[in-house]
């Protein structure tokens, strides 16, 4: 008898594989046994004859690896003279043509294909300063793909207000004009050189966590309410812009003055959005 049993693997995403199963009923009397047994003697003994190997050229990889790799200072050269390379940008351009070259230096034939990827954007300089109740710079950083301020300063208040969805936005779209607009609450980030977390305190972020997963799983999953809340998602800065908000600010969320980050070539914002830490 043979079947097949899933097997699981790899991560929570449950990568299922399919292991062959094999179940042979065999009455222990029977003169097939012997047979079986000496099927299976020759079946085990074949993949040992097999393992004898020409390994000369395994060993001349291993020692190009180990002796006469170049992978760190070409590492090196991408992340430091060339520097971040968003796709698409004058940077990712040079990359490629660099990495090209490394490669044909290396002997191997190489061709660049152009393929359609959107709107190219480039990050340029940018600050930030909060001006009350007491002056003070603030790092900043813009999030790709959201337009700049042609280097003009915008200053206004800075408003929380919440787009969750149409009608949300509808009660604060007359309100918005000259302002700085946060569309989510600061993020819970526990100060590394602050006390331990007390018991209160995990209970705390416990609860905030469960509620937001609760939201989440009330939310229409059918397809036509995904691609509403995607519609949304890009109608948002447009419908901000119009109402007259000078732009979004966003919290970084992670420890040590670092940021989150993102944008899309496909959402590009004609409103300034900028991360803060």
């Amino acid at each position: 008898m043979v079947g097949w049993q899933p097997e699981r693997i790899g991560d929570d995403a449950g990568v299922i594989s399919a292991r062959l199963v094999s179940r042979t009923l065999i009455h222990p009397k029977s003169p097939s046994v012997k047979k079986l047994l000496l099927y299976s003697l020759v079946l085990v003994a074949a993949p040992l004859k097999a393992q004898s190997v020409d390994s000369t050229g395994s060993g001349a990889l291993i020692a190009q690896a180990m002796d006469r790799s170049e992978i760190m200072k070409n590492l090196q050269y991408l992340s430091d003279a060339i520097g971040p390379r968003l796709s698409g940008s004058a940077a990712m351009r040079k990359a490629n043509e660099w990495t090209a070259q490394r490669l044909r230096d290396y002997g191997l034939s190489i061709t660049m294909e152009e393929y359609p990827f959107g709107v190219a954007w480039q990050r340029g300089p940018a600050s930030a300063r909060l001006t009350a109740p007491f002056g003070r710079y603030v790092n900043a950083w813009s999030w790709a793909w959201t337009a700049g301020t042609g280097g003009r300063p915008l200053e206004g208040p800075i408003m929380r207000i919440d787009v969750t969805n149409a009608d949300s936005l509808a009660r604060y779209r007359d309100r918005v004009r000259g302002k700085w607009l946060l569309q989510s609450e600061p993020s819970d980030i526990w100060n590394p050189d602050a006390p331990p977390m007390t018991a209160a305190d995990s209970a705390t972020r416990r609860g905030a966590a469960d509620r937001a997963r609760q939201e989440r799983a009330r939310l229409d999953t059918s397809e036509a309410a995904v691609e509403t809340r995607r519609q949304f998602g890009i109608d948002v800065p447009y419908i901000l812009k119009r109402a007259g908000a000078l732009g979004v600010i966003t919290d970084g969320g992670k420890e040590f003055g670092l940021g989150n980050m993102s944008g899309s070539p496909n959402r590009v914002s004609p409103l300034p959005r900028i991360v803060v830490a």
